[in-house]
This record gives C-alpha cells, structure tokens and sequence, in this order.
C-alpha cells in the first residue's frame, strides 16, 4: 500500500489515484535562463525515480506525466539584455541555449522525456483564457495594463505552505507596487516594458506571470483536477500556493490531490542557487570523475527525496565506494554459473515496502545490503551460488528498471587512459615473469597494481582479469 506525504496535510497518505490504474503528474520544470546544476538533477531524478516506480513496480499505473519549461521570466529577459541586441530576439536565443544545455544534462542523467514538456511561450493562448476566467469571476482585476489576482478574495490562502496573510507579510520580503490593491496581490500579466517581448492581450501588449504558466498548462494536458503535482520545497511559497490560489479561483477546487516537494542541495549549508553562484554542474564534476554521473545518483539515492542535502567530496567518495561495492557484488555473480533459480520472496517484498513508505530509497538501500551479506554468506558457507545470482539479478534490475542507475560490473574496468596502458604492460610482464617461473617478479607486478588500486585476478586457464578495488 503505497503512502506519500501529502505537503498540503503535513502528513503521509495512502496513495488513492482519481482514477484507478492511471496517475497524472505535474513538475515544475526548469526556468531557462543559466547553466542546470545538480540541484535541478536531483529534481528531474527524485520525480524520475517516483514515475518509473508508479509505472514499473507492481503498482503498474499508467503514468501521464508533465514537465514544463519556463522560457520567459524576468531573469531570461535581464539575462538577454547584456547581449546588447534585439531584446526579443535575445531573448529566445538565452532560452533556447539554456533550454539545450538542460536536456543534454537529462540525456547524460538517463532521464526520459515527460509525456508532454510544454512551453510558456506556445501556451499564452491558454493563459489567456484562465487569466479572463479569473477576471469573469472577479478574482482578478486590472491595473494600467496588468491583471492581478485579488488575494482577499481568496479565503484560503496561505493553506498550502501554513501559515495567514499577516505572517506572510512580515515573513517576507514583498516589493511596492502601486499598482496593486494588496501588497500580497500577484501579478497574472505583465504589461511589456519598452523592447521587451509581448503577445497580444485584452489588456495590453505584455506577458503572462510565473505562476499562472504552470496553471494554464497543467489545466490544459491534466484536467481541472490531477493527481500528483511536485517541485521543490522553494515553491512551495509563492509559486504552488498562487496556483492553488488560480486553481481554485477560477474551478473552485483544489487541483491537485498530493503535493509533493522535494528538500534542496545546499552547499556548506547555503541553498545551491545561480543568484548565489555557489551552484556545482555536471561538467565540472565530470572533469574530475569519469564515473560521476553514477556516483551523483548514489549520493541522491542516500538521503530520503524529501530531506536538504547537503553536498561534499567526502559524500560523494562515500557514495562511491557504496555503488563500487554493488558493482563488485554484480562482478561476482557474472563468474559464478547456476542451474537453478531461487526467489527470494521476503526481500522483493522488503524492497517495495520500503518504496511504499514514501518512495523512501535509503531504506531499499538498506534491504539490498542486507541481501548481499545474506548472499555472501551462503556463497562461503553452503556455495548456494542459485542465491547469489537471483540476489544479482534482483537488485540490479530494480536499480536499471526503477532506480535508473546503470550498474554495469564492466565500469569496474574503465580508467583513464594512462593508467590502463600500465594495467595491460603489468598483465604482460607478469604473463611472461610467470613463463620464466620468476614468480617473485610476478607478485611485485601484482603488488605494484594493487597499491594503484588494480586488483589482478588469475582465472582458470590461464587468463588475467583486473578490476578496480
């Protein structure tokens, strides 16, 4: 029975799709205005890790899911400016660059694409449409060219993220706008600065708010109401409550029936984020390790989806010999041969009850150690090698199929190129050191490798295998 915390009530749920056998999902996508850091892969990962597991486990629910992108916003405009050209044209291209730059980062993660990835800019229209709903029902009203919601309209506001209208005005830093009735009024369109892009409006020249983008798209690919509605715990206030907000407004319902939010990367404690600089990419972890991709994947999966992460080497070195010691777990079984098949019913169902409390992956993680020891164990005590391979071949299809993890015991033998040229010159002066019966110059080649961290193993035969330790 499948529970997620529901961030609206404060609490675990059991899971109940509106309709049986199918979820529809809803991301917030990326703002496409700079560089993606791993803090925008630990998002499209944590949904990705909750779609593959809604879908492929036993639950097998037909998933419609949808990510968005914002391709304009104030930051892509501000961003388009130093281009010193025309803002519009600028404007496109910032986001089209950016926008390329993210989906080559989720072709590296493995990421698959969304069922539907919409664009703000090829949705205005329907925009549009919700934003005249909203004046219709005189939620939202005008101002010298741009539309307002009129947040004491809306009783219920501030229900998402708990708190009222007073503490929301002393907590946060809100901007004067005498264009607004109430300071905690937000903005439904934009009336367009000189050079700046605009579409046509009943209103004026502008263009659309934050946050009526994500509520006109999921309407339009989702219905009026959808399942499952997810992003960071940063949205929860102002982006996810001025969408149950518009929602509600114009519908009067709530949207979404589980509000999932994942917790942040923080480096030394402060939110990774472009405005700080402080954000770490992909590439720049790639430059230093060939295999961090797998390692960064390993490091997300330690810590439950909804807790702050906060990143170091030390973790991801720590994240690294966790994934090595799968990895050298996989190699295992790929030497040993069994004509039986054993299943090991307890474990598979430890494996989705841990999934099932939340979709909680330190606790799987914990199930597939255990089940390694138990392996081992039986392997040395009993040489039940029919174990040991089902164990491999469970956890590293749950890994591959739901995990998204590619657990290759090959990757055990990729280092960099010098290093390999003098694993393959040790092999041969061995082979030959051994011919000659020079077993003394033998052993000092394997121990020269070893203290590298190359283990050489000699295989029935006479063939060398090496792996990395």
């Amino acid at each position: 029975m499948l529970e997620i915390y529901n961030s609206l009530k404060r609490q675990k749920e059991v899971f109940e799709p509106l309709k049986k056998g199918q979820v529809r999902m809803y991301v917030c996508g990326p703002t496409v205005y700079d560089e993606p850091h791993i803090g925008h892969l630990r998002s499209v990962y944590v949904f990705e890790v909750m779609r593959n597991y809604l879908a492929k486990s036993s639950h097998k629910y037909e998933v419609t899911f949808v990510r968005n992108v914002t391709d304009i916003d104030d930051k892509i405009i501000e961003k388009a400016r130093s281009s010193n050209g025309d803002l519009s044209l600028e404007t496109k291209n910032v986001s089209t660059r950016f926008y390329s730059l993210y989906h080559e980062n989720l072709i590296k993660f493995g990421i698959r694409d969304p069922d539907h990835e919409p664009w703000a800019t090829k949705h205005i229209p329907d925009m549009i449409k919700f934003i005249s709903g909203l004046i219709d029902r005189n939620i939202a009203y005008l101002s010298d060219g741009d539309v307002y919601y009129d947040v004491k309209k809306f009783p219920g506001y501030g229900k998402l993220s708990h708190q009222d209208t007073d503490a929301i005005l002393k907590n946060v830093r809100i901007e004067k706008n005498e264009k607004k009735r109430n300071p905690l009024d937000f903005a439904l369109w934009k009336k367009s600065k000189e050079g700046e892009p605009f579409w046509e409006s009943p209103w004026s020249k502008g263009r659309p708010g934050w946050h009526i983008e994500c509520s006109a798209m999921s309407q339009k690919y989702l219905g009026d109401v959808f399942d499952i509605h997810g992003g960071g715990l940063d949205l929860i206030f102002p982006h996810h409550e001025n969408e149950i907000a518009q929602f509600e407004g114009l519908t009067g319902t709530n949207p979404v029936s589980y509000w999932v939010h994942h917790g942040l990367i923080t480096v030394n404690g402060q939110k990774m984020s472009k405005s700080l600089k402080n954000f770490i990419t992909l590439k720049t972890l790639e430059d230093k390790n060939p295999h961090a991709i797998e390692d960064l994947k390993m490091l997300f999966l330690l810590t439950h989806y909804s807790m702050p992460l906060d990143y170091s080497e030390e973790k991801m070195q720590m994240a690294r010999a966790i994934r090595e010691r799968f990895l050298n777990f996989f190699d295992k079984a790929s030497q040993l041969t069994s004509k039986t098949k054993t299943e090991l019913v307890s474990f598979g169902s430890d494996i989705e009850r841990a999934m099932d409390n939340d979709f909680n992956t330190p606790q799987v993680l914990a199930v597939f150690h255990n089940m390694i020891d138990l392996a081992y164990a039986r392997l040395i005590q009993h040489k039940q090698a029919d174990l040991f391979l089902d164990t491999a071949r469970k956890i590293r299809l749950f890994f591959e199929k739901v995990l998204c993890l590619d657990m290759d015991p090959a990757k055990l033998r990729v280092v960099d190129k010098e290093l390999k040229q003098e694993i393959e010159e040790g092999i041969y002066q061995r082979d030959e050191a051994k011919r000659n019966k020079n077993f003394k110059l033998a052993d000092k080649i394997r121990q020269k490798l070893l203290a590298k961290g190359i283990l050489l193993t000699d295989l029935p035969g006479g063939k060398t295998e090496w792996r990395k330790l």
